[in-house]
């Protein structure tokens, strides 16, 4: 798995979690009214990059499309719905996660399905290496007890990537064994942008590109270009990233 040695800011997330986890309790207390009382934005709601602003504007289009839902959430909760009051505090959890998030040159993340934050879309163009200037897409899914579990990350586009398997399997260390309720949403995409910027042949999933990176990586380089060209690469072909 590839081991992250830039996450930024560690200490601020461990407050930032802190703080999170005790707006998170006071929502389960109180049946979700701390999330009814998140500021409003403009309402935007085009696709949007990692930017605080970009992220009010994908959480304006969140509240806008699921108002209405989240009223009967919360009628639910006050009535006893443990289950209703769990979600809404890790929907508040995931909401904070996106307001806080510092800026990660060359991504952007996008809600497909307005009325649900818990799925996210996430884009990442490399700004450096290898694999700088392809776009790759991922599916982002946060389960219902995040931040205690981590959001599990499926690469949508096929890419021959010693750490991402061919059917989008994505190994990444804070993703399994390194996860902590510290990190954020903004970690694992930072996460997800190392991936292409420093590739980790050490314990990989597609083991054939690793072992040829660690033999050959003259002969890794070549396949990653003809990948990223919509080349055959070991009998498969890989869509057209580049130009």
């Amino acid at each position: 798995m590839l081991k992250l040695k830039q996450l930024q800011q560690q200490k601020q997330a461990a407050q930032q979690a802190k703080a999170v986890e005790q707006e998170a309790a006071a929502a389960a207390t109180n049946g979700g009214d701390a999330a009814a009382t998140e500021p409003a934005t403009n309402g935007e709601t085009k696709s949007t990059s990692t930017t605080p602003h970009a992220a009010a504007s994908l959480m304006a289009k969140y509240k806008a499309s699921s108002g209405k839902k989240e009223e009967g959430v919360m009628s639910l909760s006050k009535a006893g719905g443990r289950n209703k009051k769990r979600q809404n505090a890790v929907e508040l959890r995931v909401q904070k996660d996106l307001a806080e998030m510092d800026p990660v040159p060359g991504t952007e993340v996008d809600l497909p399905e307005v009325d649900n934050i818990m799925k996210l879309k996430v884009k990442v163009t490399p700004t450096d290496g290898l694999y700088q200037g392809a776009t790759f897409s991922f599916d982002l899914d946060i389960p219902h007890n995040y931040p205690y579990e981590p959001p599990k990350a499926t690469c949508t586009t096929m890419v021959y990537h010693p750490n991402i398997d061919l059917e989008g399997h994505v190994c990444l260390n804070i993703l399994r064994a390194d996860w902590m309720p510290v990190l954020s949403l903004g970690s694992v995409i930072f996460g997800l942008m190392t991936l292409f910027l420093e590739p980790n042949p050490d314990d990989p999933l597609n083991k054939e590109a690793a072992q040829l990176m660690i033999d050959r990586p003259r002969d890794f380089e070549r396949n990653v270009k003809q990948a990223l060209q919509g080349g055959y690469v070991a009998g498969k072909q890989f869509p057209r990233l580049l130009k």
